[in-house]
């Protein structure tokens, strides 16, 4: 089955013709035009979509119609493609966006939303004896990489070329498809969730080629498994892109298989997190996938060249990950030292030795085995050398990260610990890149807290948060108090206009059910709430406080303290504060 899936006519010949409908001292000025932002990939048979850029103050009204090297006119359109992504405060992918295609008229009537970006494009519908010319936009020629018909590489190619790399089971997860169904939505990264669920293979669609080889259609919407999008210009975009997938991944597979399985399966990693949690963990860089998809197409590489890239994209993707969960969550039994919660994630398809030790004792660490595509959480000792901001090391296979643990050497001095930097959840793109997610936020919602000691010997916790009134009765705060798991592990639920609340508490006899001593009170723009820290939840006979803060805003949009947590977690990580130095004299 070699050499089927070949190009047709590949890059087209650098022909002149006398088309020039802007003057000649425009055309030579780079300044000023109509510039494709990528190389043109038409697939034949189906409509071309170009995404351009207008350089100069050109006008998309005075684009014109693309022309053929031939001379032939194409029916052209250019449209305007938006997004408004709106909050993705929570979201674990990026979310799918309020995608739009309006006209140039649409725009200068209407213009386009401050919050929508996008850009312009030019839609054409080539027709099939096009094959090796160039097109003509605006004046300037281009070149174009004519793609074959994808239904006819569906019937020469082995349909592995598109098997889905998820097991099926995984595949019906209902909480794998909720954090995955809005990629339907998104025309630019369909191409992904459809792969997922086995649905890239190219269909055949009905059409007729005409005498002068233009193709005709059938009238009417065709329905899509994996969704159908609101415009006929972005269902072309999406299944434009759809299909030079399924181009470049069937000559992947025909230049060797066992590495387009491994493609596949890296495009749509999900790792397990335990708990029945399952979650994408593929790449993000849009760069490098671009530059792999552009490399599988390219009419000008061997077979062996074109694997020899893929390779290198696979060898570039990280295949490991750790982060801090909770700096300080309890202490050792045996040594009395913190113990941080650290996760470890085995991004690859095999398993791994794995550890995580102190900086200042790895080659102490025990190691384990880590399955493949698996997290797991480690307690580790953190043992910080004198003035020394304590660290962990987490090792994955060869690969070494390095983590602060500050959260357990705070210290309570006056006027007192002050909390003024709340994290958002983390999503894939900002635990990838190890980026620090901000908090969700505006001008007019913010929250902030103070632990401070009453001069009578009571440890307080003040928050106060900032809200338009209409949002003030949908916030709270969560207070996770103590040590995990021990007696004096305690949650509180704070809220305006509602009573104190006890979530959760590790209750041992003889302790009574614990009761919250709080004033919650409201003012114009905001709400706080001032808390008696319940002496049963501070250890060491009055010198240590494990502390942790949820705020939870109108929309139910989560930020925390000390640490940044996954969507899906329910426990909050905790800091561990010195009491004994309040005042500078201790105790």
């Amino acid at each position: 089955m070699s050499a089927l899936v070949v190009g047709c006519g590949g890059g087209a010949k650098e022909e002149e013709t006398a088309f020039e409908p802007v003057p000649q001292e425009l055309l030579d000025d780079p300044r000023f035009g109509v510039y494709p932002t990528e190389r043109i990939d038409a697939v034949l048979g189906l409509p071309l979509v170009v995404m351009i850029e207008l350089a100069g103050g050109y006008l998309p009204e005075d684009v014109g119609e693309v022309v053929l090297d031939d001379g032939r006119e194409l029916e052209t359109r250019v449209v305007w493609i938006g997004v408004r992504y709106g909050d993705a405060a929570g979201a674990w992918l990026e979310p799918a966006g309020e995608w739009s295609a309006r006209t140039v008229g649409e725009v200068a009537e209407g213009g386009v939303p401050e919050d929508e970006v996008g850009t312009w494009a030019v839609l054409v519908d080539p027709p099939i004896d096009a094959v090796g010319q160039g097109i003509w936009i605006a004046g300037r020629r281009h070149s174009v990489n004519w793609l074959p018909d994808p239904s006819v590489v569906a019937s020469r190619v082995s349909s592995r070329a598109w098997l889905s790399p998820i097991p099926p089971a995984m595949r019906e997860s209902v909480r794998l498809r909720f954090l995955v169904e809005p990629m339907r939505e998104n025309p630019f990264i369909r191409w992904r969730y459809k792969l997922m669920v086995g649905e890239l293979s190219p269909s055949i669609e009905q059409r007729v080629v005409e005498l002068d080889g233009s193709v005709r259609r059938p009238v009417g919407d065709v329905e899509w498994a994996a969704g159908k999008l609101r415009s006929e210009t972005l269902e072309t975009l999406a299944r434009q892109r759809e299909s030079k997938w399924a181009i470049g991944l069937a000559r992947l597979d025909q230049a060797d298989d066992e590495l387009a399985e491994r493609v596949r399966q890296r495009l749509c990693a999900i790792v397990d997190f335990g708990a029945g949690e399952i979650a994408p963990f593929w790449p993000l860089e849009r760069e490098g996938i671009n530059r792999l998809l552009s490399d599988l197409l390219d009419q000008r590489l061997q077979p062996r060249e074109r694997a020899r890239r893929a390779r290198l994209w696979l060898s570039d993707q990280p295949e490991s990950h750790a982060w801090v969960v909770s700096d300080a969550p309890k202490s050792d039994p045996v040594t009395g030292k913190h113990l941080a919660t650290v996760a470890v994630v085995n991004a690859a398809f095999e398993p791994r030795l794995a550890s995580v030790a102190s900086r200042f004792d790895v080659e102490a660490a025990d190691l384990s085995s880590l399955g493949q595509l698996r997290a797991r959480a480690y307690e580790v000792v953190t043992d910080p050398a004198g003035g020394e901001i304590p660290a962990v090391v987490a090792r994955i296979g060869s690969e070494e990260r390095v983590l602060t643990v500050p959260g357990v050497d705070l210290q309570a001095s006056p006027p007192g610990l002050r909390i003024d930097r709340f994290f958002g959840d983390w999503s894939l793109a900002t635990l990838q890149s190890s980026a620090v997610p901000v908090a969700p936020r505006s001008d007019a919602s913010r929250c902030g807290a103070l632990l401070y000691r009453e001069p009578a010997g009571r440890w307080m916790l003040y928050v106060e948060c900032a809200a338009p009134e209409k949002e003030l009765k949908d916030q709270r705060i969560r207070v996770t108090l103590g040590p995990e798991a021990e007696a004096g592990d305690v949650v509180i639920v704070l809220a305006p206009g509602q009573e104190p609340s006890v979530e959760f508490e590790e209750n041992q006899p003889p302790m009574a059910p614990l009761v919250p001593d709080v004033e919650v009170s409201m003012f114009p723009g905001g709400w706080y709430a001032r808390l008696v820290i319940p002496d049963r939840v501070i250890e060491n006979e009055g010198e240590l406080l494990r502390l942790g803060l949820e705020h939870f805003d109108a929309l139910d949009r989560r930020s925390a303290w000390p640490r940044p947590m996954l969507p899906w977690q329910g426990s909050c990580g905790r800091a561990a504060v010195d009491l004994t130095q309040w005042g500078g004299v201790g105790r």
